[in-house]
Formats: C-alpha cells, sequence, structure tokens
C-alpha cells in the first residue's frame, strides 16, 4: 500500500526528532565546557570568522541541492550536471576566499582573522560537493542515514575541539572543528548516497539547474547577511569582545531553533515539492501547520525566556550571568523563526525562488538598519533592534505565503494569535514568578519548576483551551496512543 504524505511527513518527523533529542545533547555538552574553557574574544574571533564563510558558503553551493530536491524527474544527466557546478563554483568559492582572506579580516575585525579564514576556505568545496549527496538522500526520504552523519561528524569533531581548547587553543580549537566536520560530512555522505557521479555540462540541462537555483542562491546570499550581518558588523561598531558576548547567548538560541527548523525542513519540503500543484492541498497543509507550530514556538519562547538565568548558569557558567538580559531578549526570536522557515519551505516548494530573494533582501535591509540604530544602546541595543525587526520580516513572509496558497492575510493573524490563547493562562503566572523569585541557584530551580507544572495543567487538563486542533490532532491521539499501551501491558 502507498504510504500517504501524512505518514512519510510524520515518519520524517519521528526520525529527525530521534536525531536532533541525541545531536542536541551533544551539542550542550560541547556548549557548556567550551563556554568554561574559551574567552569572550575567542568566541568574537569565531563568530566573525564564521559570518564570512557562511556568507561565502551561499555562492559554494548556488542553491543546487533544494534544485535536486525539487526536481520532479530527476535523470542521472541531471545529477552529473549538478555535481560538475558544485564541483565549479565550490573549487572557485574556495579560491576566493582564500585570496581576499586578508582584506576581509581587515575590513570586519583585524588581521588575527587572516589564517582561520585561509583555513576554512576549504570547507566551502567540500559543503558543495556534500550538498549533492545530503540532496539525493533528502530527496529519498533518508533522513536517518542523514542524522546519523551529523551524529558521527559532531562526536568525533566535538571530542577533539573540547581537547584543543583544553590545551589552550583558543578559538582555533572551534575552527578545528568545523574543517574537520566538513571532511567528515563529505565522506560519510559520498558512501551513504551510493551514486556514482560523472562529469557532464550541456546548456540544456545547466539552464533547468540555474533556473531554479539561480534566484535560490542569490536569496540564500541575503539570508546569509541577514543572519550574520550583526556579527559582521559588531566587531567594528563595538568590539570584538562585545561580539563574543552577544553571541555566546544568540548561538545557542540559535543552535537550539536550527535544530527545530532542520525536523520541519527535512520532512516537509520533499512532501511539498511532490504536492507543489495541488492547491487545495497545499492550503490545507498550511492552516493546520500554521496553528500546531505556533503553539509549539510560543511555548518554546517562554520556557527558554522565563529560565533564561538557570540556563546561563547550567550551560554557560557563572561567569556570564551578566549576560542574562541579552539571553532574555534573544529567546524571543523563538516566536517567529519556525513560522519563518515554514514560508521558507513554502516557497522553495512552490519554486517561488524570486519572490524568496526580495523577502530576504528586504530581510536585510531592515536588520542592518536596526543594528545600525540599536547598538548606540550597546549590545543590549543590538538584540532588541534584531529581535523586532526578525518579528516584521518574518510575519510579512508568512502573510505572502499565505496569500499565494489562498490564505487571507486575517485569517494569518488569526491563526497566530488563537494559537497563542494557552498563554494567558500561563504569562501572569510567569512574570510574577521570575519577577519575585530570587535570581539564585534555588530561585532559578523554583521558577522552572513552576514552569512544569503550568505546563502540565495546561496542556494535558484544559487541551480545548490550547485549541481544538491542539486536542483534536495532538492530545486525543497521545491519549488513544497512552491508554491503548496500558491495556496492552
Amino acid at each position: 500500500m502507498k504510504k500517504s504524505n501524512t505518514h512519510k511527513v510524520i515518519k520524517g518527523i519521528s526520525s529527525q526528532t530521534i536525531v536532533t533529542i541525541v545531536l542536541g545533547l551533544v551539542e550542550i555538552i560541547s556548549f557548556s565546557i567550551m563556554s568554561r574553557l574559551l574567552t569572550k574574544e575567542d568566541f568574537g574571533y569565531y563568530a566573525a570568522i564564521q559570518a564570512i564563510t557562511m556568507v561565502f558558503s551561499t555562492f559554494s553551493e548556488m542553491g543546487i541541492g533544494a534544485a535536486i530536491v525539487q526536481q520532479k524527474d530527476l535523470t542521472k544527466r541531471f545529477i552529473d550536471n549538478a555535481f560538475t557546478i558544485s564541483l565549479l563554483f565550490g573549487g572557485f568559492i574556495s579560491l576566493l576566499l582564500l585570496v581576499l582572506s586578508g582584506p576581509l579580516a581587515r575590513s570586519v575585525a583585524d588581521m588575527t582573522m587572516k589564517v582561520p579564514l585561509m583555513l576554512m576556505s576549504g570547507t566551502l568545496l567540500l559543503h558543495c560537493l556534500t550538498s549533492v549527496n545530503r540532496s539525493l538522500m533528502h530527496r529519498k526520504l533518508q533522513f536517518f542515514q542523514m542524522g546519523f552523519i551529523s551524529l558521527v561528524s559532531l562526536l568525533i569533531t566535538t571530542g577533539v575541539a573540547i581537547w584543543l581548547a583544553y590545551k589552550g587553543m583558543g578559538y582555533y580549537a572551534i575552527i578545528s572543528r568545523a574543517i574537520l566536520g566538513a571532511v567528515i560530512s563529505y565522506v560519510l555522505s559520498f558512501v551513504m548516497c551510493k551514486t556514482r557521479f560523472g562529469f557532464a555540462l550541456d546548456r540544456q540541462t545547466f539552464n533547468r539547474i540555474f533556473s531554479f537555483s539561480g534566484w535560490l542562491m542569490a536569496s540564500s546570499l541575503f539570508r546569509n547577511l541577514s543572519h550574520q550581518v550583526d556579527r559582521l558588523l559588531m566587531p567594528r561598531l563595538l568590539s570584538v569582545s562585545a561580539l563574543g558576548s552577544y553571541n555566546r547567548p544568540k548561538g545557542f538560541i540559535e543552535e537550539i531553533s536550527g535544530k527545530m527548523n532542520g525536523i520541519f525542513d527535512s520532512a516537509l519540503f520533499p512532501v511539498l515539492s511532490g504536492i507543489q500543484d495541488n492547491r487545495q492541498t497545499l492550503r490545507s497543509a498550511f492552516n493546520r501547520s500554521m496553528f500546531l507550530i505556533n503553539v509549539f514556538s510560543s511555548l518554546l519562547t517562554m520556557s527558554f525566556a522565563f529560565n533564561s538565568d538557570l540556563l546561563i548558569r547550567i550551560f554557560f557558567g557563572e561567569q556570564w550571568l551578566q549576560l542574562r538580559p541579552i539571553m532574555f531578549v534573544v529567546s524571543c526570536s523563538l516566536l517567529f523563526n519556525i513560522n519563518g522557515r515554514l514560508a521558507d519551505c513554502y516557497l522553495r516548494s512552490l519554486a517561488m525562488t524570486k519572490q524568496q530573494f526580495f523577502f530576504r533582501v528586504f530581510e536585510f535591509a531592515l536588520k542592518t538598519t536596526g543594528i545600525l540604530f540599536g547598538y548606540r544602546w550597546d549590545i543590549i541595543g543590538v538584540a532588541i533592534s534584531f529581535v523586532i525587526t526578525n518579528y516584521i520580516a518574518k510575519l510579512v513572509k508568512i502573510i505572502y505565503v499565505g496569500k499565494m496558497v489562498g490564505v487571507a492575510p486575517s485569517q494569518v493573524i488569526r491563526h497566530i494569535l488563537s494559537s497563542w490563547r494557552y498563554s494567558l493562562l500561563m504569562l501572569p503566572v510567569y512574570i510574577t514568578a521570575y519577577s519575585l523569585l530570587p535570581h539564585t541557584w534555588g530561585g532559578d530551580i523554583a521558577m522552572a519548576a513552576i514552569f512544569v507544572v503550568m505546563v502540565v495543567l495546561v496542556f494535558v487538563f484544559t487541551p480545548r483551551f490550547v485549541g481544538e486542533q491542539y486536542y483534536n490532532e495532538v492530545y486525543s491521539k497521545v491519549i488513544i496512543n497512552v491508554k491503548h499501551k496500558l491495556l496492552r501491558k
């Protein structure tokens, strides 16, 4: 029997969730240890180096991976052309970063960054070739294999990075993790992809690939610029140390958000690409996902914002406690991050890469303006401006996607607001507790306990207040499964 799209998504999300949880645990352990071994300057330099590398990585991959997933009839000729183009462009961009490492280091921070940038240039070609392998696996919905690659790479590179940090290698410890991770990911993805690549470059196939990936590459460039603009500007506007302080909580939140986004993106994109011509099915999927995703996003936001003190104590160390306000503010960015990824997933699935490009130019311009205004109030000003501009950009994009699949803007807003209704019961309790409890280990643990109790009370004992869709599609199914397992015992 042919499996339904819903079954494929659920299976994909389930396998991705398992892998993501394991990856998250390793990342958290690594984050906690590295925060205690390295300085703010180390993290600041690495953040700036990573920002430059991320921008250049846009050109190395050129959106070819997404073109492979989106292509309806994938042929060997198409794959060989994609591989050849990836090899040529990846090699060119790696060489370009190698040559420009000095001027870029000088313009963003100082010449300390030159050698690290030269070392990182080699990862661009590897990431480019890996994207072809992973996209073929992605198309086959081989989520577990993709997760296995990420897990093996993370375990090895984390161990090496921690050892180097302990030996006093500073930010080179983190850089070694990125370089070694690129090598391991390429080798494993090549082996598991089980595809023999050949060299081919014909105009017709090139035009087919570039008609899709050309706009996608341009939009990816501005996506990376909008994500990294704070890291690119802060060393000059403030200092490398300020960037290190700011990027620790922001990087922590982005790591969590990225893992969650990856679950939805990996499972939804290939399925949505398969139903791209059925607008009624797309509209139904959009309505359902909008409500449930925003319920999850708002709960995740509150969990991080109101437990920010405890998170810093556990995963950062006591020396980072002065960053409480930054952690609280950047946690609020989680509220719309998954909405943004959902919108991107729909735009790519519908091959609306041109529209996606203009949205990302808008987001980049908006965030740059916000940072240039907010830095006058130091790190907290940058954090607040970044979160506000992020909200605006994501909301505009998700409203547009809704309109494209036949959902009115007012209905999109209604979905979002209705998904937050349950917070009316929780927010007053959290705000009161956060204001009255002492900011000590005991107070932070008490805050976490109150949070858990409120979540159980609302989601288990008042499921209809959360929403009928939650009650019918999540709560009821969970209760039925629990009862079934109890009866079997």
